[in-house]
């Protein structure tokens, strides 16, 4: 499944909204006031949520917050990171 990087945040940025209770124009403002992708930070629990919406929306097993480091889970931009070469292997 080839999708650019910008439907794979797309789809991030729905997934966190959902997760959130907030609406994905809030998400993006949110994001904008702080600086961008790689400055909107994650918590674990938020994050662990989000990658299993977006298996769920993509259709692909993502690794799980425990499978991976830190870093690699903690911002929109990190997660992004994750994600697409998980779907240029599909």
């Amino acid at each position: 499944m080839a999708l650019t990087r910008q439907q794979v945040r797309e789809a991030l940025i729905r997934v966190l909204a959902s997760v959130e209770g907030y609406n994905p124009s809030d998400i993006e403002a949110a994001i904008e006031a702080r600086g961008g992708d790689g400055n909107y930070d994650l918590d674990s629990k938020v994050a662990e949520s989000v990658i299993a919406g977006l298996e769920v929306v993509l259709g692909v097993r993502l690794p799980g917050p425990s499978e991976l480091k830190r870093s690699q889970y903690t911002s929109i931009d990190s997660l992004i990171r994750l994600v697409l070469p998980v779907l240029s292997a599909v």
